[in-house]
């Protein structure tokens, strides 16, 4: 069994937004569980309660070096008794990161692919894509990317008692922005990309929410160069908010959330008096070099 905690909501303190008085809060998703943090669980938890009613008895999915999703599923997998197994993108020869030494540990089995092999398994999107190659098999698209983590998502909602009129969060597979968009039709998500050529993720979920739908945008111009990397002025941020608060941010998904919050913010795009609630989807596990 997995145990989950609360998930507190804090005020962020900012001055640039108390200047132009802006409200910013952060749901501090990254303390819903020691490992399985931020809205990792939440897209898991219907998506392993399928796999169990299918009588599956062995998740796989894939993801990268420094994966959340995959220390997640490898953690959860673990707890609850299935066999787990990655595809990974990367090279088969290399040192391991201490994300995929924890998978391990934990018993997944890891699976090295090039990048073109690596980019035909999204094309794999059926929960039984892989029955024939692994027979019992649950096959969770990359980031978990799915109806029922949709659904995980949008459960936030019952725990959120203001209304507000922006909420900013981190962008991959862009699950996580369409929960959000369901749960909250009265604010405008902005999903801030974490990678960069995210611009097809508009045309994606557009298709997904229905055009009728649209709450929401995706930011793509503050990925910093490209999935994992930084830049000094991020690098500066993160520093400056945590200096001033109790949360800490990484910088690949949380910090640049805050990037593009502080564009948003200079470039009063924000109406004095606007309530902004960033989600804090954790991944701060991918902070360590080793």
């Amino acid at each position: 069994m997995i145990t989950v905690n609360s998930s507190p909501t804090h005020n962020v303190n900012w001055k640039l937004a108390d200047d132009l008085s802006v409200r910013v809060d952060i749901k501090r998703d990254d303390l819903l569980h020691p490992v399985i943090s931020g809205n990792k669980w939440r897209k898991l938890k219907y998506l392993m309660e399928d796999a169990r009613k299918k009588g599956s008895l062995e998740l796989l999915s894939m993801g990268g070096n420094w994966s959340n999703h995959l220390h997640a599923l490898a953690f959860a997998g673990n707890s609850m008794g299935f066999k787990t197994r990655a595809f990974v993108r990367a090279h088969p020869g290399q040192e391991l990161t201490p994300t995929l030494l924890d998978c391990k540990e934990w018993g997944m089995a890891l699976e090295f692919t090039d990048r073109k092999t690596y980019a035909e398994l999204r094309n794999r999107i059926r929960w039984n894509a892989f029955s024939c190659e692994y027979p019992e098999s649950y096959w969770l698209s990359e980031g978990g990317f799915s109806p029922l983590a949709i659904q995980g998502v949008e459960d936030i909602k019952s725990e959120v008692a203001l209304d507000y009129d922006y909420i900013f969060v981190g962008c991959g597979s862009g699950a996580t922005v369409c929960g959000l968009t369901r749960a909250f039709p009265q604010s405008r998500v902005v999903g801030v990309a974490a990678f960069s050529g995210a611009e097809y993720l508009r045309g994606d979920l557009s298709t997904l929410l229905g055009e009728q739908v649209n709450n929401w945008v995706i930011d793509t111009e503050h990925h910093c160069g490209g999935f994992a990397k930084s830049t000094p002025d991020l690098e500066q941020l993160i520093q400056s908010i945590q200096q001033e608060n109790t949360f800490e941010l990484d910088a690949v998904y949380n910090g640049k959330v805050f990037l593009a919050l502080q564009h948003w913010l200079q470039q009063r795009k924000l109406l004095a008096g606007s309530k902004v609630l960033v989600i804090h989807t954790g991944g701060l596990q991918g902070r360590r070099k080793g």
